[in-house]
């Protein structure tokens, strides 16, 4: 990857929809050679995607939290699958982390509001029965650095 492929990758991290012509102005290279390029960054894996990103609070979900869970020991050798299967079925939750540490799992999830959330965890991850600590954390504000610094 040389200096070119690493400005591609920062201005679609901007804009993913810019157009091949307006990229390749940017990029000082003729559209077919920018395109050329885009594609062999998406064969190689770097460019796994490209995902529209939504406003989550006019979509009612406005209330995004984090929540830290412990398996219970006796579990700990399911623990992956076991989480997996069962915290991927709640719309609620947009991603799920395996860690090292005092935690088994972070969640990111996405509510309209504190009864939302209440619910969330007493009607759906309580009757889960799997964890034995749940440490929930609600996000006051958030700053958007998706790809921040992973290009240089």
């Amino acid at each position: 990857m040389d200096k070119i492929d690493k400005k591609i990758l920062k201005v679609l991290a901007n804009n993913a929809r810019i157009n091949n012509v307006k990229m390749s102005k940017i990029i000082k290279l003729t559209a077919p050679a920018t395109m050329q390029r885009i594609r062999r960054l998406q064969n190689s894996g770097i460019i796994l995607g490209f995902k529209t990103i939504f406003d989550k609070k006019k979509l009612g979900k406005g209330l995004t939290c984090f929540m830290a869970i412990t398996v219970k020991s006796e579990m700990e050798n399911a623990a992956g699958d076991l989480i997996e299967n069962q915290l991927k079925k709640f719309s609620e939750i947009e991603e799920i982390h395996f860690l090292t540490g005092r935690y088994d799992c972070l969640i990111k999830l996405h509510v309209r509001d504190v009864d939302d959330l209440r619910e969330f965890m007493f009607k759906k991850l309580t009757k889960l029965e799997a964890f034995s600590h749940v440490e929930t954390f609600i996000s006051l504000s958030s700053i958007d650095n998706a790809n921040f610094n992973l290009i240089e």
